[in-house]
């Protein structure tokens, strides 16, 4: 267990760090996971530090080059859905050693973490999603990028804050808050946030940050 790697999973939302445990701990003998970060910055030493983008405000760059500055940290890893032209050189620009899609098993993941560990830098060829793959919201039939919205309305973002955060436009913000209203029969935002508060995948997520 000495020997292993030591990795600090970090995102805002309890919930995605918890899965990210779960994804990685098969492979617990070569890629340990030792905390378990929520809006902080790892307390202890670690090898990698891993950060989940999700509902992450303009795709995380400021978050990364705070990782990137903590003398605590070896190294930073992105793992995400997708990404816009030109985020991957921003993001390795800004520092992190590995900018991976969650397309990826969880045995690529363990193995490429050993691999940016050993000093190499690796960008995932493709941001495509699983053929299953779900997430928070997949219950009421949100998207992957509605339940993105979805996230970071329940942190109290308003329409351009979301917009920004996920490089749209704000019209498109509204075309995806009025699918998120249809599918959870939801008449407001209010609701919207009362609701998801209440289901399975948000109730860990649904705090202001």
């Amino acid at each position: 267990m000495d020997e292993s790697l030591r990795v600090a999973l970090i995102n805002d939302f309890e919930l995605i760090v918890r899965g990210l445990e779960t994804m990685l701990h098969p492979f617990r003998d070569q890629v340990l996971v030792v905390e378990l970060d929520v809006q902080r910055n790892p307390v202890q030493r670690v090898d990698i530090a891993l950060f989940d983008t999700y509902g992450q405000a303009e795709g995380g760059i400021e978050r990364v080059k705070s990782l990137v500055a903590d003398r605590g940290i070896g190294a930073v890893v992105v793992f995400c859905w997708s990404l816009p032209a030109g985020q991957v050189e921003a993001l390795i620009a800004s520092g992190a050693r590995g900018v991976l899609s969650k397309a990826i098993s969880g045995e690529a993941l363990a193995n490429t973490l050993l691999a940016i560990h050993a000093g190499d830098i690796v960008v995932s060829t493709s941001f495509s999603q699983r053929l299953h793959a779900t997430w928070p919201g997949a219950e009421f039939g949100l998207t992957r990028r509605e339940s993105e919205v979805a996230a970071l309305l329940t942190k109290g973002l308003a329409n351009q804050e979301i917009a920004s955060a996920l490089f749209i436009s704000e019209h498109t913000v509204k075309s995806h808050l009025k699918a998120i209203f249809n599918k959870t029969s939801a008449r407001s935002r209010t609701q919207v946030i009362a609701l998801l508060a209440r289901a399975p995948d948000f109730q860990r997520m649904a705090r202001v940050g």
